[in-house]
């Protein structure tokens, strides 16, 4: 990872070297494009959803590809360098992210953490790694993965919206009405999947997602994760870890383990075929993909019909 990290820096000195290698510029208080780069697909919506076309929203990991794989090009560097905001997760997910701001010379003052500093005062409280069924995790000791809870997708709004128009005072009066919008869709989406949720019972409310990213939507929704087919991303299964896993799958009367979008099924279709269980559609968790899951609205949609189906 290091090596990685070394090598895309000196691709970022190469993509400034017209400005100078650590150049960078604070946004202006009003007039011109504003250009907010965001990790993943999915904060990048969430950063649509907070300020709508009042500036100019990009990505960098593209949908349907594993931010925790994702190797930056030089292209990614020159972009990187240009935009006045970048928006990540922090927790560990998007980790790569500061090394190379700070070989572009943007400074901790342009990286904005969507996932870190909530608290109690939020209305929000962390789930360790691990905690929905994992024995482990690929982020240390916190759940990254804060967005797959509707609730904490507004607050991931709300702090967007925020810095935004802290940067951009001429644009407040567009963000509010947006980011008013955008707060609203998530909510109804909340109601409706928790109405659809309590709609199954409670010992049907059971399922097996492919890693340990569902902790936050099974704590909303009164779900069980009954395990996870992979402890972290890249990290295969070991025979210990897939036996038990099988055997709480029977257990647990667990009938579909699901892949997701940005991973191979191997793994899932091999537990599936130990237990008798059906490898169901992909859900989407790090990434986005193709319509109508290519939203964070359509893509928690379309991850509730998939498991529900599987409970009903």
């Amino acid at each position: 990872m290091h090596r990685r990290v070394r090598s895309i820096a000196a691709l970022i000195c190469v993509a400034l070297a017209a400005a100078g290698c650590g150049s960078a510029e604070k946004p202006t208080a009003s007039g011109g494009t504003y250009r907010l780069l965001a990790t993943t697909s999915v904060f990048a919506d969430l950063a649509r959803l907070a300020v709508g076309d009042a500036v100019q929203i990009e990505s960098i990991v593209p949908a349907g590809v594993d931010v925790h794989t994702f190797e930056p090009s030089p292209s990614d560097a020159a972009r990187i360098a240009s935009a006045d905001l970048i928006v990540a997760n922090g927790l560990g997910l998007d980790a790569w992210i500061g090394k190379l701001l700070n070989a572009a010379g943007k400074g901790g003052d342009a990286l904005l953490s969507l996932g870190e500093g909530l608290d109690a005062s939020d209305g929000w409280t962390y789930l360790d790694a691990g905690a929905s069924g994992a024995t482990g995790g690929a982020h240390g000791g916190v759940d990254p993965h804060i967005w797959l809870d509707p609730k904490g997708a507004a607050l991931y709004v709300q702090k967007i919206a925020a810095r935004v128009s802290a940067d951009r005072p001429d644009l407040v009066v567009r963000i509010n009405a947006e980011g008013g919008a955008g707060l609203v869709a998530i909510a109804a989406l909340d109601r409706e999947l928790a109405a659809s949720f309590a709609a199954i019972p409670a010992g049907r409310r059971r399922f097996v997602p492919f890693h340990d990213a569902f902790g936050y939507f099974a704590r909303a929704y009164g779900i069980t994760v009954v395990g996870v087919a992979i402890q972290a991303p890249g990290q295969e299964p070991s025979a210990k870890e897939i036996a038990a896993l099988i055997d709480a799958i029977r257990a647990a009367g667990v009938t579909a383990i699901f892949s997701e979008s940005q991973f191979p099924t191997r793994v899932a279709e091999r537990i599936a075929a130990e237990t008798g269980a059906t490898v169901v559609a992909s859900l989407f968790s790090d990434a986005l993909g193709a319509a109508p899951a290519d939203t964070y609205l359509g893509a928690m949609r379309a991850n509730a019909t998939a498991i529900l189906g599987a409970m009903r």
